[in-house]
């Protein structure tokens, strides 16, 4: 689900200055979570206390942990790929769902994951989760939420 366009309008940037990990965790073909998307998981991080410009955070419960993704569609048509429907799970099994508004701060540029992707498009985005402090994400899954129940992909230890 789209967060509110007036949020977006903003132009406001995520307030997060430690680059991504070099990673890529690829989800391999046939596995893919939907039959119009490939995605890659490119960087773990956690210990995020807040996303946005000043005056406008999305302060965390607990802590962000976000996960650095490239998402394709290699389908025919302009699709949404739906952030809402994707789950980390922490080393406890304890899953938890993309913080939408947080999202909106980390993914608000130019082709993004708010917006259609494009036939054989490749855009970067940021899938936000709110999480306890001291938690680990262990797993993600990752799903279109329309037509796939997901695959789930082993996550590194956040830096």
């Amino acid at each position: 689900m789209i967060v509110s366009a007036g949020l977006v309008g903003f132009g406001a940037w995520a307030v997060v200055t430690t680059p991504p990990q070099v990673l890529t965790i690829a989800v391999a073909p046939g596995d893919s979570p939907a039959p119009g998307f490939d995605v890659e998981v490119t960087g773990v991080r956690c210990g995020v206390a807040s996303v946005g410009p000043d005056g406008m955070e999305q302060q965390a419960a607990g802590q962000f942990c976000l996960l650095d993704v490239e998402v394709t569609n290699n389908g025919a048509e302009p699709m949404l790929f739906d952030s809402a429907a994707q789950r980390v799970r922490d080393t406890d099994g304890e899953a938890y769902a993309v913080a939408e508004q947080a999202a909106v701060f980390l993914n608000d540029h130019g082709s993004s994951l708010l917006n259609e992707i494009e036939p054989g498009e490749t855009v970067d985005g940021v899938l936000p989760f709110d999480m306890p402090d001291g938690a680990r994400p262990s797993d993600a899954e990752l799903s279109d939420g329309l037509t796939t129940s997901g695959v789930r992909v082993n996550l590194p230890d956040p830096r």
